[in-house]
């Protein structure tokens, strides 16, 4: 690993390394890592995914939004991409920003009101180009419950199937009902992608943005980044963010298509586990290690859609 690490330096023109590399916590997908040299400190990224053009469309939304004066960090560019393939790895280079995730408790109104006009902005950006965006097929939980063994990572699941599905199904139709009105969208805009430094901050972890229907990312990050939809905060979430941009699809549905995202997590997490879509088995561990946080994640979120429907009433954004 310290020759792959000393191959990236050299390919990034960084410098030479001058201490042990640290993994760094929080690489879900992907093995992350903090890199010293004698010129600065960066942030390896190397990715598990084959899909690199992903990578690159992500971290280009990323150079974008930072073009729009939205406090971002993206991947260093090198031969003109995002994503470099050394020695095999496909590898992402950031420069390190010495911040810190903050817990739920610790985001202030004000944290709140700086995440809600960073989202809003973003999703004000224009696209110059029209996009035809494919719509999710629907999933089929039922045929991967019946390949479940007894593996404890499987339990919360196996013990909410029926609600899950019942969940999912409205969802899924909400989600065909939302317009193909269409903007970036970072899409995991939650508060472990954001490290502040007091009141100054970066959004990070773009990996998964794309040009989709930006109600769900509304939703999805109002829920998030407002512990669990803490009355004062979410207030404070969604009248930043209406200064910024304002939806042509109904509330009301989209409150119960945003977990359309979470679903489709959960679904991708069941394939992995099961061997299903890769064979690899750090890829097959990271699957069970989701199941049953986005389950629980799933069924939250859809308890506290009644009171984002009465939160958005009392503010006429639902009539």
């Amino acid at each position: 690993m310290d020759l792959l690490f000393d191959k990236i330096c050299d390919f990034y023109n960084l410098g030479k390394i001058i201490n042990v590399p640290k993994i760094v916590s929080g690489g879900i997908t992907n093995k992350v890592y903090k890199i010293d040299t004698n010129k600065s400190s960066y942030i390896f990224k190397l990715l598990t995914t084959k899909d690199i053009q992903k990578y690159e469309c992500s971290e280009a939304i990323a150079h974008i939004a930072s073009t729009n004066n939205i406090n971002v960090l993206y991947a260093i560019k090198c031969n003109d991409r995002y994503v470099n393939t050394i020695d095999g790895i496909n590898v992402s280079v950031y420069p390190y920003y010495d911040g810190k995730v903050l817990k739920s408790n610790e985001l202030s109104l004000e944290h709140i009101k700086l995440l809600a006009e960073s989202l809003g902005r973003l999703h004000s950006i224009k696209i110059d180009k029209k996009y035809n965006i494919s719509k999710y097929k629907k999933n089929d939980y039922k045929s991967l419950y019946d390949k479940l063994n007894d593996d404890s990572c499987y339990r919360t699941f196996k013990e909410n199937i029926n609600k899950i599905i019942e969940i999912y199904n409205k969802a899924y139709d909400s989600y065909n009902k939302l317009s193909n009105n269409y903007s970036y969208v970072h899409k995991d805009f939650n508060r472990k992608n954001v490290l502040w430094k007091k009141y100054d901050f970066k959004i990070i972890d773009w990996e998964t943005s794309a040009i989709d229907n930006p109600i769900i990312d509304f939703f999805n990050s109002a829920w998030f980044l407002t512990n669990d939809i803490e009355e004062d905060k979410f207030n404070v979430f969604i009248e930043e963010y209406f200064k910024y941009n304002s939806f042509k699809d109904n509330l009301k549905n989209g409150v119960y298509a945003a977990i359309i995202e979470e679903c489709n997590w959960l679904y991708f997490s069941l394939q992995r586990a099961l061997s299903i879509i890769t064979k690899d088995p750090y890829e097959i561990d990271l699957g069970k290690e989701s199941i049953n946080s986005s389950t629980n994640e799933i069924i939250n979120y859809y308890n506290k859609i009644d009171l984002m429907i009465e939160l958005l009433t009392k503010k006429g954004l639902i009539k």
